[in-house]
């Protein structure tokens, strides 16, 4: 059978090689063609799988384009002079106040627990002291269901020191996390993380002056995995056209540098036909390759990359997502192992493999001795490794 002469290569190739002479079929190298096809997205999709990136409720700025879902200390308006995102922020102003408050009592509900939950909130505020005084409190209440049930955090960390001066809620690379994993929230009557209903910021100072607080580009975010986005299954038919393109390139490259070597050696090579068959068949090792690779990076842990889309469409996003490879994969000694193996040590083996199939299909296919075999195919591959240099496939 055509699929287990295929197979055999792998493991009794002098046996498989034979049978191959004897009944020479395209349909073997066919096969291959498909496996490497098969093994090659798969290496991908796992790859894919330790991704996950940003989603956004709201996907826009809606939320501080409008002050219809807030209410506030006082006044009340969007302020179109000063803002991060879009083309205004949401403004409140106190006159002699000792403390300003912004809210909004009717968004979701949003489940922020689980796998699947929110797990960060963003947002950009200033605050401005007609004295620029630090507040002595700042807090940010995630009510659940109604404002008597609620999730308490201190903003502190998360405010600028300085009046009227922006700051988002990134410290230190990361976003504000919420969900029952972040244990710096105080829980108030009971709430429950899956159901997260509204929002408020509050500033306290000691001494009345006059105050204003300003939100701008506010939105949870969560996590999903690439796989689910549809870019992953958008890219699968260009890379079966390029594997395709790839393994009929490098089999006739392979295929008829050997042949004019053979020639150089003044041998014979027999039937062309059954000897583009049997070189075809040497690719089963690819697969193999395939395999390993994805085997390793599948020990890799996910990341969450802090991007809507892959690949990153700024140098910014690409930046970010490699300083997080760095956080998180470069103490994990299966990066260094998949990089050294399946970037350096699997396609030597891959390589050495190729060839040593390559002796014995020479070997049966000339009737010549195994060194003079052996001596054609170690300068195939040397030439075809230079043209490879040259050609860069």
């Amino acid at each position: 059978m055509v699929a287990r002469e295929v197979f055999e290569v792998l493991y009794s190739p002098v046996k498989a090689f034979k049978k191959i002479i004897e009944k020479p079929d395209f349909k073997g190298v066919l096969l291959i063609l498909v496996l490497i096809m098969l093994s090659v997205v798969f290496s991908q999709y796992v790859v894919a799988s330790k991704f996950f990136i940003r989603a956004e409720t709201p996907d826009d700025d809606d939320w501080t384009e409008s002050v219809s879902l807030w209410n506030s200390s006082d006044s009340l308006l969007l302020d179109d002079a000063d803002y991060k995102v879009g083309n205004y922020s949401v403004k409140s102003s106190v006159s002699n106040g000792t403390s300003i408050w912004m809210k909004i009592t009717s968004l979701g509900p949003f489940d922020c627990s689980g796998d699947t939950g929110y797990k960060e909130l963003f947002f950009w505020i200033k605050w401005i002291h007609q004295n620029g005084t630090f507040p002595t409190n700042a807090t940010l209440l995630l009510f659940s269901e109604s404002e008597n049930k609620y999730f308490e955090l201190n903003l502190t960390a998360f405010i600028s020191t300085s009046s009227n001066e922006w700051r988002n809620s990134t410290v230190n690379n990361a976003t504000l996390e919420i969900g029952p994993e972040n244990l710096n929230w105080d829980r108030v009557n009971s709430p429950d993380w899956k159901s997260v209903t509204g929002l408020e910021f509050r500033l306290v100072w000691l001494v009345p002056a006059n105050l204003t607080m300003k939100i701008d580009d506010l939105h949870f975010r969560k996590y999903v995995p690439f796989l689910e986005t549809g870019a992953f299954s958008g890219v699968i038919i260009s890379t079966l056209m390029s594997v395709a393109v790839f393994f009929f390139m490098n089999w006739i490259l392979w295929a008829g540098i050997l042949l004019l070597t053979i020639k150089v050696f003044h041998e014979k090579g027999g039937p062309w036909t059954t000897f583009f068959i049997i070189i075809g068949h040497v690719f089963i090792v690819t697969v193999v390759y395939e395999l390993l690779s994805a085997a390793l990076f599948s020990t890799l842990p996910t990341l969450n990359l802090p991007v809507k889309a892959l690949p990153a469409a700024t140098e910014k996003e690409a930046n970010a997502i490699n300083a997080l490879i760095e956080k998180r994969w470069y103490p994990n000694w299966a990066y260094w192992g998949y990089g050294l193996l399946s970037g350096l040590y699997l396609p030597f083996v891959r390589e050495v493999w190729m060839v040593a199939l390559s002796v014995i299909a020479i070997y049966l296919l000339c009737k010549i001795t195994w060194r003079k075999a052996a001596g054609i195919s170690l300068t195939t591959f040397l030439l075809r490794t230079l043209l490879r240099l040259f050609i860069g496939f």
